[in-house]
């Protein structure tokens, strides 16, 4: 076996046993998302936590100059551009359900969320130096404010919503 392979054995073999229920349970539900579904607006509601999730993150980043106020405005713009890609998504929302298009987004958001926390641990435990780097920190902030961002613009989006139309053309005006 090659030094890499150790290396990425390594790894998968240090994460924790919890890591990989939740890699599968958002493997689903990003799967899930690429087909046209009826789902109950209350979890696209929840979804926004996922900023305080990475809010926690950030915090827990060695410290660089501007940090806050990058994840602030990284997280508005993911969540304009959320707010802006889930308009032709949503087709039809009545009382407390919302009917939405498949699309890809929702899954590669996730899977950046769940990577990008990993791939930290990761740093932290076998390159410190770099974990440390301004450069990982606010590429880090970066990535977390844009993806915890656009679940916000989407939770907003289908607030805003008509009900019992289609929500979609609603939100065009």
């Amino acid at each position: 076996m090659s030094k890499g392979q150790n290396m990425v054995f390594s790894i998968i073999d240090g994460a924790p046993i919890w890591v990989w229920p939740v890699l599968a349970f958002l493997v689903w539900a990003g799967l899930r998302a690429t087909r046209a579904r009826t789902v109950p607006t209350w979890p696209i509601y929840v979804m926004p936590a996922v900023g305080f999730l990475s809010v926690n993150a950030v915090a827990g980043l060695p410290s660089t100059s501007g940090q806050w106020p990058l994840f602030v405005l990284v997280y508005l713009l993911g969540a304009m551009l959320g707010y802006r890609y889930q308009r032709p998504k949503i087709l039809q929302k009545q009382g407390g359900t919302v009917h939405l298009a498949g699309e890809w987004l929702t899954f590669t958001v996730l899977m950046v969320v769940f990577w990008m926390n990993f791939a930290s641990g990761v740093a932290q435990a076998i390159a410190p130096e770099v974990y440390a780097s301004a450069t990982f920190t606010r590429a880090f902030i970066a990535i977390a404010g844009l993806a915890s961002g656009s679940f916000c613009g989407r939770a907003l989006c289908t607030w805003r919503a008509a009900p019992n139309s289609d929500a979609s053309a609603s939100l065009q005006s």
